[in-house]
């Protein structure tokens, strides 16, 4: 009597530790898909913004340290993008990589594609060849179309070199493979 009392208790008290960290973890992932949402909103705002401005050096104005936004239209994503991909950008921006180009040549970026925090590459792997990449900063917009859909290394920096024709060049881990990167190349549409 005495130990099926103790299994009781026991099991009461791992359902209860187990409804308590879902509890955790799904407040934290409304929370994060809130912020989101609200960015997307800021996104579409000042996009509008731009749309009725008249052409000049300053289109786009960046108010929280975004250099530009990312929009991926058959993914129905816009994020925002910040230079650098320390863990503190990657939090809630697509992050930079410094040592590629803003504008010619290759640009690169990156973002989380599962976790707790921002997670805007979530669904690169579904891009197909042909569709388009939106890159907009102050210097302007530029289209891009998907080229190439691959996984590499996680050490394969080549991705990272410059070219000479205009290429967008988008990584993320792939889930369940840590040494491997989702990445996604697309070529500037003239």
């Amino acid at each position: 009597m005495k130990l099926s009392k103790n299994v009781k208790i026991t099991m009461l008290f791992l359902f209860t530790l187990f409804a308590i960290s879902i509890f955790i973890v799904s407040t934290k992932n409304i929370i994060v898909e809130h912020f989101q949402k609200e960015l997307e909103t800021s996104i579409e705002e000042k996009l509008d913004k731009n749309d009725k401005k008249e052409k000049s050096e300053d289109k786009i104005i960046f108010e929280n340290g975004e250099i530009g936004f990312i929009i991926l239209p058959t993914l129905d994503l816009k994020a925002p993008i910040k230079e650098g991909t320390t863990s503190d950008i990657l939090k809630y921006s697509v992050g930079h990589f410094t040592e590629t180009n803003l504008w010619e040549g290759n640009v690169a970026l990156a973002s989380h594609n599962d976790g707790s925090y921002a997670h805007y590459f979530s669904r690169i792997n579904e891009l197909k060849n042909g569709e388009e990449i939106i890159y907009i900063t102050n210097m302007g917009e530029r289209r891009y179309k998907v080229v190439e859909n691959k996984i590499i290394e996680e050490t394969d920096i080549n991705i990272l070199e410059d070219t000479k024709e205009n290429i967008i060049t988008l990584v993320t881990c792939v889930k369940g493979k840590r040494n491997k990167r989702q990445c996604i190349i697309g070529k500037e549409i003239n």
